[in-house]
């Protein structure tokens, strides 16, 4: 077992990136070890990093797939993997048609990087939590339209603490808290994860908007000529659409959007009637409401973590932050 005494003196960003450097040599030794002896490879030829580029075409199965997650080029997925397969001596994958298939030794490099993976996520987590500076980066995952909204907080909260770098994140992907994606979501829900940490802020209603100038052009008009904006969710699993289908007239024109706030934008440029969030639509004196909210459409906001950095004083100073803030100050909105 490792252990070892943080020294007195020097900051623990550095003791910790220490014993995480020398944990994570151990580690991947001591599995990597095994792959050595079966495809006669050098294991001091293979770098750590490669890893993550295999793991992510064995789950994908294509080298496109595996781009995307990662964030990188279709060429340099390509690269790393002929690099591996060249430094391990082995095939890793049969390269088909329909997209990359595991072989016998990338099933297996499979099995033992998931492990790796696994643990180098635990100390992560652990060292991390145990973090009581305010200082450092603390990643916060949150929709377009939140983000829109709650721009104040994020000024407030950065003027306070001036030393902590905030990095926001936004869109639909939802990212995740075990991997650490993010330290923090901010996100609308009725079915937070269970083994997260995190407060139930304020529930979220939707009603039915439209631009002043829209609503007196329109009022002529049949509700089949009435224009509705919709999000591009084939599905109708977002309350919104639920909505829009319920209030819709049949053969009435859509203009699809991927975004809450591309309808937001499109309503406010009076292109037609969209159902918002009400901490939207609220926020625009352009916008009238049609309908009023029905409250089984309403779903919770939640703020969530993981609870293995719960001690950490960036996320600490974050929950208590924010949730005052957006409590007092936006409970009207919502």
């Amino acid at each position: 077992m490792l252990t070892r005494a943080a020294p007195e003196n020097g900051p623990p960003s550095a003791y910790a990136k220490n014993l995480l450097s020398e944990v994570r040599a151990l580690i991947l030794a001591r599995e990597l070890g095994i792959i050595v002896k079966v495809s006669c490879m050098n294991a001091q030829n293979f770098e750590w990093s490669d890893i993550p580029f295999v793991l992510a075409v064995c789950e994908t199965g294509s080298l496109s797939g595996a781009a995307r997650r990662l964030g990188v080029n279709h060429s340099t997925v390509f690269r790393r993997i002929e690099n591996v397969e060249s430094k391990l001596g082995v095939t890793l994958f049969e390269r088909q048609s329909h997209g990359y298939v595991m072989t016998a030794a990338g099933e297996y490099f499979l099995q033992h990087g998931l492990k790796l993976r696994e643990r180098m996520t635990l100390i992560q987590r652990e060292l991390s939590g145990q973090d009581l500076r305010l200082e450092g980066i603390l990643t916060v995952t949150t929709t377009d339209s939140l983000l829109h909204t709650f721009s104040p907080v994020f000024r407030c909260f950065q003027q306070k603490y001036p030393d902590v770098e905030l990095r926001l994140l936004s869109g639909t992907r939802p990212l995740d808290l075990m991997q650490r994606d993010a330290d923090i979501a901010l996100r609308p829900t009725m079915n937070p994860p269970e083994h997260w940490i995190g407060r139930n802020l304020l529930p979220v209603s939707y009603a039915v908007y439209a631009h002043t100038d829209y609503v007196e052009a329109m009022r002529d008009l049949p509700p089949e000529q009435h224009r509705w904006l919709q999000l591009d969710d084939s599905l109708r699993q977002s309350p919104m659409n639920r909505i829009t289908a319920a209030h819709k007239a049949e053969h009435a024109p859509v203009t699809l959007t991927s975004a809450v706030m591309g309808m937001f934008d499109l309503a406010r440029a009076g292109l037609g009637i969209a159902v918002l969030p009400c901490y939207l639509g609220q926020s625009c004196p352009e916008l009238q409401r049609l309908h009023a909210p029905d409250p089984k459409n309403n779903t919770s906001l939640w703020m969530l973590a993981h609870p293995d950095i719960r001690r950490s004083a960036r996320v600490h100073a974050f929950f208590e932050f924010a949730t005052a803030k957006i409590r007092d100050e936006f409970k009207g909105f919502f």
